[in-house]
């Protein structure tokens, strides 16, 4: 064991070692600092062990019992558990039986419960022994007895309560008396005279709390710090000691903590409110809320403060050396039930959930939080839900179930945290709904010949709803005969019954036509959209190639057409040109000639921002008389510098501000993929006007920057300063920001 707590004590460094004396750690029987377990407190008199009356459930731990070390194991057959107490290094747990499972360390014989042990309606376990009370209020103590701590005073009775500390043991009797043995170094055994009125009591490692019956906290023993109970503090219904910290409950529900400020277990979460039970661990501190979840806080070494993600339904709490321990209500049995069956694909319907105990009886304390799979890879399900104390232990998801794929489906439901604990309904005949219709929309009118165009295509049943379970595959056809149509499709579970055939259809010919979707099995399930007018385009812009990289130029032809789209030879009008691009540079105005016969070819196109962009003629005496050319990839140039801003001016000196330095092209656009190409990454160097400025130190960019990123820059003498960016491989890229006013 000593082995043990050295490699505990060099794992975790000063933050627990340093709390405690050396010495004392390895003391006469060799035992880690740990309180009493530790303390899963009482709020209010205690007239019966409060541990009784908890509903049974199961034990989930986390953390581990020496840090660096494996973690806690809690055995895989325990349930039905009323009680628990965690210890230094092991853990004890009361049945509803009123026997008593242990596990864990047992290097002292903290978990070899005595024979016959029987009738225990309450458990504690110090750091490395443990205790039992019994029906007939008894104590039964048994492991390491180096101080002392397990000799229970002969005739001891009528005990209501038990704690163990560190090295030393306390009993509350019924008539509200304190009775202490054990370790009593420093004075933690030595009972305050006259103490009566005691309704909970706290063994720590070398300090002893008592609640009374009118809310206040009496304290005795020491500790290094001499941390004393707060002044003023009452009503009190529970309290909790740890290793040199304390934590009180008040009946508001709200938390007071005091003692060893080092790893912040006595500094309670901002907020912490609606707690019913506290429990105080080496260096940290638990709180269960009335909601069944559980706060935790403190020195996180091994993991003790990770409360496990979805834990809830949590009815008592316990911390140990570097581990916790949560009860929670939980059933044998999910019974999942209530889905009609057979069913159409595609319809609504209801679930019923149901935890049952060993028994088959319902569990109407269960607390735990459902998660939904089926076999149905595109059913739609209920999202995860916490059972509440409202619902009793069963709960109807209404309207909240729809199956959409045919045969026999299952729906199961599991509890999140216990995997094992879970229902399925089995045996759901799914059967096909029937699709009388396809409907076809979204193509926009009117049109110009050429511009492409997108279309929905939606299943819908007899009622008009629709079909969810639609996997048709759709052919489609067009009374424009020279049309452009999406080739044959296949619906998909992910469609759930539509599907958008996104720039897809381009209609070549005006006039006022249609597009038709036909099912290729039913040829009856059949849908079209009408009046698409199709109007012929007086311009025709083309010839700009792409992709292409910002800065180049580019020729682009325009033709002027008739309504039928063919040439006409005779167009003699003036047209001016536009760019979905502000920075274009375009040709100027032109008068198209005799000579042109209805077409030119201009060049001079330079498009200068990334992106898809569009270049636009339009007669400049008729602005019906237009057409683009639509879809150019325009991609960023090569990196050519940097740009460097956000320095506001003018600005005081010595004053921090935010300097942004973004990787551009010729034309200023940033380098990075979302304008087509890749991110800059190299590494830039500082420089400024300033020679006192504070700049920051070399940087290397990261793909995660996409070419930009923020630093801080300080300028420290007074006039027009500059700020200045350059790349520490390619000396001539560099960028600066200039005309800075310090004042």
């Amino acid at each position: 064991m000593k082995s043990l707590v050295a490699a505990a004590v060099h794992s975790h460094g000063h933050s627990r070692a340093s709390r405690r004396p050396l010495v004392r750690l390895l003391g006469l029987a060799p035992a880690m600092l740990l309180l009493s377990g530790l303390l899963t407190v009482f709020a209010g008199p205690l007239a019966a062990p409060v541990a009784a009356a908890a509903p049974a459930g199961v034990v989930v731990a986390w953390g581990d019992y020496v840090y660096g070390g494996p973690p806690v194991d809690v055995p895989a057959d325990l349930s039905d558990v009323t009680a628990i107490a965690a210890g230094g290094t092991f853990d004890l747990a009361l049945r509803s039986d009123g026997t008593v499972v242990a596990w864990g360390n047992n290097s002292l014989g903290q978990t070899t419960i005595p024979a016959g042990l029987s009738g225990v309606t309450a458990i504690a376990a110090g750091t490395h022994h443990s205790l039992a009370l019994e029906s007939d209020g008894t104590v039964v103590a048994w492991g390491t007895d180096n101080h002392g701590q397990t000799d229970v005073p002969a005739g001891l009775s009528g005990v209501t309560a038990i704690s163990a500390g560190e090295n030393h043991s306390l009993a509350l009797k019924s008539d509200g008396t304190v009775v202490a043995w054990g370790d009593n170094t420093d004075g933690q055994s030595d009972l305050p005279a006259g103490l009566s009125g005691v309704t909970a009591i706290a063994a720590g490692s070398s300090q002893s709390l008592a609640v009374k019956s009118d809310g206040t906290v009496v304290a005795w023993g020491t500790d290094p710090g001499g941390w004393t109970v707060p002044a003023g503090l009452s009503g009190v219904t529970a309290i909790a000691a740890g290793n040199g910290h304390y934590l009180a409950l008040k009946l508001d529900g709200t938390v007071v903590a005091w003692g060893n400020p080092a790893d912040d277990e006595e500094v309670v979460p901002v907020g912490l409110a609606g707690v019913t039970a506290i429990a105080a661990g080496f260096d940290f501190s638990l709180a269960l809320r009335s909601n069944g979840t559980v706060v935790a806080w403190g020195c996180p070494g091994g993991g003790e403060t990770d409360v496990p993600a979805g834990l809830s339904g949590v009815t008592a709490i316990s911390g140990g050396w570097g581990h916790s321990l949560a009860l929670y209500t939980a059933a044998d049995v999910l019974v999942t039930s209530g889905m009609t069956t057979p069913r159409m694909a595609d319809s609504t319907g209801s679930i019923r959930v149901t935890a049952l105990d060993g028994a088959g009886k319902r569990a109407y304390s269960y607390r735990g939080t459902v998660h939904f799979t089926s076999s149905d890879a595109a059913a739609s399900l209920p999202p995860d839900y916490t059972f509440t104390a409202a619902d009793n232990g069963t709960h109807v998801f209404v309207a909240n179930v729809i199956l959409r794929t045919t045969g026999s489906q299952w729906v199961r439901a599991t509890d999140a945290v216990v995997g094992g604990l879970t229902g399925v309904q089995s045996s759901v005949v799914v059967t096909p709904h029937l699709v009388k219709a396809l409907v076809v929309s979204g193509m926009t009118t009117p049109r110009m010949v050429d511009s492409t165009g997108s279309i929905r295509v939606t299943a819908l049943d007899a009622a008009g709803k629709r079909v969810y379970s639609y996997r048709g595959t759709v052919h489609f056809t067009s009374s424009d005969p020279a049309a452009s149509l999406p080739p044959n499709y296949t619906f998909t579970a992910a469609d759930n019954g539509t599907h958008v055939f996104v720039a897809n259809v381009i209609l070549e010919t005006p006039g006022t036509w249609s597009v038709t979707a036909t099912d290729t099995a039913t040829a009856s399930l059949t849908g079209t959209q009408t009046g698409v007018v199709v109007n012929a385009t007086p311009l025709l812009v083309s010839g700009m190639t792409t992709p292409r990289t910002v800065g180049t130029t580019g020729s682009i032809r325009v033709t002027a057409v008739d309504a039928s789209a063919n040439r006409n030879p005779s167009y003699l009008g003036t047209i001016h040109f536009t760019s979905s691009d502000s920075q274009a540079d375009l040709p100027a105005d032109y008068t198209f000639t005799v000579a042109d016969a209805g077409t030119h070819v201009f060049t001079g196109v330079i498009l200068k921002t990334p992106g898809t962009q569009s270049v636009s003629a339009t007669d400049t005496a008729d602005g019906s008389l237009t057409g683009s050319q639509t879809g150019i990839v325009v991609k960023a140039g090569p990196m050519v510098g940097f740009r460097v801003s956000g320095i506001t001016t003018p600005r005081p000196v010595g004053w921090t501000a935010p300097v942004r330095v973004t990787a551009v092209d010729a034309c200023g656009n940033r380098i990075y993929p979302g304008n087509g190409v890749p991110s800059y990454l190299g590494t830039i160097h500082f420089t400024s006007s300033d020679p006192k400025a504070r700049v920051p130190a070399d940087y290397t960019f990261k793909a995660t920057d996409a070419g930009t990123h923020v630093f801080s820059v300080t300028l420290e003498t007074s006039g027009t300063q500059s700020v200045t960016a350059t790349d520490t491989v390619t000396k001539t890229i560099k960028g600066s920001q200039t005309g800075i006013v310090v004042k």
